[in-house]
């Protein structure tokens, strides 16, 4: 396949790109070929992507779809900022749009710019082919408005994240919440688990409320899996952040900070996402941050490496069947904690 696709001239190459990748947006054109069964699906759109991939990698072709040139820059200065990123407003159209700006220092290297742009342009087709209301679209990337970095496009979600918006509206459903957190994580580990996204360095890590977005119809999506990616795996670019971690580990898994070395199994694993989970299911009903009554990271690291959990909460809702899942979210033991399809069907049983 490579070298038929080599034989062929950049304008066609781009056709081609711009074909599969409508045709991965509009499922609906696919059924003739994919009606068979579901497994078929799953097979084309693997192979699908992998194209996509070759001809991103290969020939710095994307389709035209996920590449945005015409974005307003709304103000002059960020309206947010992460470990990560700057966040700006931004108008697309008519509509108002996130702009997520990596916050790096940059290499002067010319060839450690392309094997970045490279690999922003792999996570940018990854995020662009998941498809679940409970996941942050991509809508496109911009590489020119904040040139030399790199800007993602999002919808703007005027409600903010879940923890500011439970604060504004108290008696909002938490078991709802849970639903719709645990959907978009099930959906997520489902498709890395099935391949669909092999390539994929980092599951969703629901490392704080920022990551967990409410949309106008009032249902929470999950936001920034992946944000790593882009700078892991070179020294040459490195987060422009002191502290870019800090506050991070009351989320962590235990597994992550074992000294000894994290094998490559632990860092792949699902399970650690499940840990995060459960405490975030805590920060949503206290709308305190787990650990609360511990100042320092330190003493957040002796009580993980302990074992010890955060204390159940008082004079908040927090039923029995709400609290010992959460308690086996954070089983020591990662094969102890149930899988997100497993906490969705326990939340499901709730209703």
């Amino acid at each position: 396949m490579k070298s038929l696709l080599a034989s062929y001239e950049r304008s066609v190459l781009q056709d081609l790109a711009d074909f599969i990748q409508s045709q991965l947006d509009s499922p609906s054109h696919l059924h003739s070929l994919t009606s068979r069964s579901a497994l078929s699906k799953q097979v084309f759109d693997r192979r699908c992507l992998r194209i996509l991939r070759y001809l991103s990698d290969t020939h710095h072709i994307l389709p035209m779809s996920l590449t945005i040139a015409d974005i307003i820059q709304h103000g002059h200065r960020p309206v947010a900022g992460g470990g990560f990123a700057d966040i700006w407003r931004g108008i697309l159209g008519e509509q108002p749009v996130c702009l997520k700006v990596l916050r790096l220092i940059i290499e002067p290297d010319e060839n450690v710019r392309k094997s970045i742009r490279k690999q922003f342009y792999n996570e940018a087709l990854i995020w662009r082919q998941l498809k679940h209301t409970n996941i942050l679209p991509l809508l496109g990337v911009n590489v020119e408005l904040f040139s030399p970095s790199f800007c993602l496009i999002s919808p703007w979600m005027a409600n903010k994240d879940v923890i500011s918006y439970l604060k504004q509206h108290p008696s909002h459903s938490r078991l709802s919440v849970f639903l719709d957190i645990a959907a978009g994580l099930s959906y997520l580990h489902t498709k890395i688990t099935h391949g669909d996204i092999r390539g994929l360095l980092a599951m969703f890590i629901v490392y704080h409320q920022a990551n967990i977005l409410v949309t106008d119809d009032l249902h929470c999506c999950l936001a920034d899996f992946g944000l790593a990616l882009t700078t892991s795996d070179s020294q040459a670019w490195s987060v422009a952040t002191t502290g870019s971690m800090k506050g991070a580990i009351r989320w962590m898994a235990p597994e992550l900070m074992d000294t000894n070395g994290i094998t490559d199994q632990v860092l792949k694993s699902p399970l650690r996402d499940i840990f995060a989970l459960g405490c975030t299911m805590l920060e949503i009903v206290t709308l305190r941050v787990p650990f609360h009554d511990q100042k320092t990271d330190y003493a957040v690291l002796a009580c993980l490496m302990s074992g010890k959990r955060p204390a159940r909460p008082e004079h908040v809702w927090c039923p029995d069947y709400i609290w010992n899942l959460i308690i086996r979210c954070w089983a020591q033991e990662p094969a102890h904690r149930p899988d997100a399809q497993q906490v969705f069907r326990a939340l499901g049983s709730f209703v």
